[in-house]
C-alpha cells in the first residue's frame, strides 16, 4: 500500500519532470524558429538563385558545369537535411486520428519515402492509456523510428504496442547494423528517457552488433 508521503514523493518527481520536459521543449522551438529564419530560409534562397544561373547557363552553352551541379545537388540535400531536423524539433501532437492512426501514417511515409517497411502490431486499445501516456508513446516512437531511418540500415522495423500490459510495453525493433556495445548517450535517447520518466516509466535499449537494435518503452508501474 502507497502512503502519503511516497505518493507526495511520486507526484513531486512527476512534476519535477514535467518542468523539465517543457523547459526542453521550449528550447527545442527555440533551436526550430532559428534554424527556420537562418540557415533554412538562407540555403533556399541560395538554392533558388543557383538553380536561376545554372539554368541560364545551360541555356546559353547547352551543358552547365559539372562542378556547380555538384554544389547544388549537395546544397539541396542540406536543405533536405536541415527541413528534416526542422520536423524533429517540432513534435507534433497525436492528431484526430489518433496514436494507432498517426503511426500508420508514419509507416506508410517510410515505405513510400524510405523504403523502410515498417509493420505495427498492438494488444489492447490505445484508450487504455491516459492521454499523456499515448503522447509519450506517440514521440518516443516517432524518435525511435527517425533513429532506424538515420542510422541502423535496415529495410524493416517491428513497432508492437502492449497496451492491455501493465505496465504497458511498447517495442521498436529493426534489424540493421546495430552497436558493439549498447548506446546510452546521443541517439535522442537522452531525450526519451525523459519523455519516459516524465510518467513514471523507463526506457531500455538492447543492441547487437550486426542483428539490430531494440527500444523498449515500459510503462509506469
Amino acid at each position: 500500500m502507497t502512503g502519503p508521503s511516497e505518493a507526495a514523493s511520486r507526484a513531486e518527481t512527476a512534476a519535477t519532470h514535467q518542468a523539465v520536459d517543457d523547459a526542453v521543449s521550449r528550447e527545442r522551438a527555440r533551436i526550430a524558429r532559428e534554424l527556420h529564419d537562418g540557415l533554412a530560409t538562407e540555403l533556399a534562397a541560395a538554392i533558388s538563385l543557383f538553380k536561376v544561373y545554372l539554368e541560364s547557363a545551360s541555356d546559353k552553352k547547352g551543358q552547365p558545369d559539372k562542378t556547380l551541379a555538384n554544389v547544388f545537388e549537395i546544397l539541396e540535400r542540406m536543405l533536405k537535411q536541415v527541413r528534416e531536423t526542422l520536423a524533429e524539433l517540432r513534435p507534433r501532437p497525436i492528431g484526430h486520428e489518433g496514436l494507432m492512426g498517426e503511426l500508420h501514417k508514419q509507416a506508410d511515409e517510410f515505405a513510400r519515402v524510405y523504403g523502410i517497411r515498417i509493420e505495427i502490431s498492438s494488444n489492447g486499445s490505445e484508450n487504455m492509456l491516459p492521454t499523456p501516456q499515448r503522447e509519450v508513446v506517440y514521440q518516443v516512437v516517432r524518435e525511435a523510428l527517425t533513429n532506424v531511418r538515420r542510422h541502423s540500415g535496415s529495410a524493416i522495423c517491428r513497432v508492437r504496442m502492449a497496451f492491455a500490459a501493465r505496465p504497458f510495453l511498447i517495442e521498436v525493433a529493426d534489424e540493421g547494423r546495430g552497436f558493439k556495445s549498447t548506446p546510452t548517450h546521443g541517439y535522442g535517447l537522452v531525450g526519451m528517457r525523459e519523455r519516459a520518466a516524465g510518467i513514471g516509466g523507463r526506457l531500455e535499449v538492447v543492441s547487437t552488433e550486426g542483428r539490430g537494435t531494440t527500444v523498449f518503452l515500459f510503462g509506469p508501474t
